[in-house]
């Protein structure tokens, strides 16, 4: 490679545009010819003092805002994109297998099981007047009320609810009028016995 050809890829390289075979051209050539690193680091240089040479811009004084406002819409128009309908939820617990669970008058059926994340998603049926079991939340909690109605520290919800809670909160819901919910929590949520 002559002099002339390893210039003008190295002045590419640390743009890094270079297909990965040119690259190996400029590697190869230094390898070969240690007089050429020299040039290189001229060039990496050069682009490193690129962002210091634009002219300062004053930035604007709402900038901040803006930016926690659209991030904010953006993860609200994920989470909407990611959370299944109530009709598509009483689709799936139609398809589950329900075992009896160790409260009376309430059923479980586990959906889906992520031990990497400690998570699990499931489907509780319970009859009229039950109460859950107090419980302290490990990792955020989401319950979608798909029948009937649950009430938390004092407030009903009802079909097509969406109650979050927080890691590190308490609660202990009950069901006036019996219900079927969709919950997603962690698996080390932590029952409180007094």
């Amino acid at each position: 490679m002559n002099y002339e050809d390893f210039s003008e890829l190295a002045s590419l390289y640390p743009l890094d545009i270079l297909e990965e075979e040119y690259c190996h051209v400029v590697e190869d050539a230094i390898a070969k010819f240690p007089e050429f690193e020299q040039e290189l680091a001229g060039f990496q240089a050069a682009v490193a003092a690129i962002p210091y040479t634009a002219p300062l811009m004053p930035i604007a004084a709402n900038l901040k805002d803006r930016l926690f406002q659209r991030i904010e819409e953006d993860i609200s128009v994920a989470k909407a994109e990611n959370e299944l309908s109530v009709e598509e939820l009483i689709a799936q617990a139609a398809t589950v297998s329900w075992q009896p669970y160790s409260l009376s008058g309430m059923e479980i059926a586990r959906w889906e099981l992520n031990m990497e994340k400690r998570e699990v998603s499931c489907f509780v049926r319970a009859t009229p007047g039950v109460q859950f079991y107090n419980h302290r939340h490990a990792g955020n909690e989401e319950i979608v009320v798909l029948e009937g109605d649950i009430v938390i520290d004092g407030q009903k919800y009802n079909i097509g609810d969406r109650i979050r809670s927080m890691p590190g909160s308490i609660h202990q819901p009950e069901t006036y009028g019996g219900c079927l919910i969709f919950v997603q929590t962690s698996l080390d949520d932590e029952i409180i016995v007094y």
